[in-house]
């Protein structure tokens, strides 16, 4: 987890998961509330995980993510949304 990184209340990491900046970007990612990342997910860059969000194992997050989903994938997708 980058030192930078900016995590919301009741959330829950994996194992081996990544959250870092990108090269030639100061700013690193800010996670929303209640997120679930599962193991070895990749957040990448200065983006936006809304809150309500799942993110799947090994999945490589490089866009913002909208709240109340959830995302899979390689670059990661919207797969499901969560009413």
């Amino acid at each position: 987890l980058h030192d930078r990184t900016v995590i919301g209340s009741d959330c829950s990491i994996g194992t081996n998961v990544t959250v870092g900046g990108k090269s030639k970007h100061y700013n690193v990612p800010v996670i929303g509330n209640n997120v679930y990342i599962a193991t070895g997910a990749k957040i990448l860059g200065p983006i936006t995980i809304g809150s309500n969000v799942t993110i799947g194992a090994n999945a490589v997050v490089i866009c913002d993510v909208p709240n109340n989903v959830v995302m899979a994938g390689v670059p990661a997708k919207i797969i499901k949304y969560i009413e």
